[in-house]
């Protein structure tokens, strides 16, 4: 049977953060901040009956950093594994996913975790973790929010470096409105490494010094422009 009980405290240290959870966001607590200082507190957060709280964290803290009394729910029926769910304000992304089954112990994702920072950091933030947490799917679907969410999770590290050192050559075009670390050149790329069984780098160095390249915003179109272009170059 579903029971909510609504309970207001000043004390603070009651409450815990689930294994997992997004880290705090600066903005999004400035903002929350704000917002209370013209008009309150007008929604409770949400815990269960061991006081983690599934939603709510910003309004916990800023709750703490004004020291006025945070007002919250506890719900028996409210579960750690739905937090996702239930934190409607901002979606959870590939990346949230894969770094809260990282904590929790999952071996892939804390290799990827530590993958995507590195590439992210080599590529001064042009090829973002999101996006590199989907190239690292063993998989070959658009899928990977959902396998991380389900914990079926595979990485490829292999097929993915290949791929991340495919992007850095196209990188280097002559075009400066190209754009090679985006989330469309980084799946087109993935997909023709998986039907050639491995992208030859010297054929992808041709590729970039003897065209001009462009982008296209439709994924398929994309990946026909490139494999033409893979295709002529061979």
């Amino acid at each position: 049977m579903k029971t909510m009980q609504l309970k207001s405290t000043k004390t603070y240290s009651i409450f815990n953060k689930v294994i997992g959870n997004r880290d705090l966001n600066s903005k999004n607590l400035n903002r929350i901040k704000d917002s209370i200082n013209q008009i309150g507190l007008q929604v409770p957060i949400l815990v269960n009956e061991n006081k983690s709280i599934i939603d709510g964290q910003h309004r916990l803290q800023a709750a703490k950093e004004l020291q006025i009394p945070i007002t919250y729910i506890v719900s028996n029926e409210s579960c750690e594994d739905n937090i996702d769910q239930l934190q409607i304000s901002k979606k959870w992304t590939a990346y949230d996913f894969c770094n809260r089954n990282a904590l929790r112990g999952n071996k892939d994702c804390q290799k990827a975790i530590k993958i995507a920072e590195d590439w992210a950091l080599e590529t001064n933030g042009k090829f973002s973790k999101i996006n590199i947490i989907t190239l690292l799917d063993k998989q070959t679907s658009l899928n990977t929010t959902n396998n991380l969410r389900n914990n079926t999770y595979k990485i490829d590290v292999t097929a993915a470096i290949r791929v991340y050192n495919g992007l850095k050559i196209l990188s280097l075009n002559n075009n400066p409105k190209f754009k090679a670390f985006t989330a469309t050149n980084s799946r087109v790329l993935k997909r023709i490494d998986n039907i050639i069984k491995g992208i030859d780098f010297k054929v992808i160095e041709k590729m970039t010094k003897k065209n001009y390249l462009t982008g296209y915003t439709n994924g398929t179109d994309q990946f026909n422009y490139l494999m033409d272009l893979y295709k002529k170059h061979k």
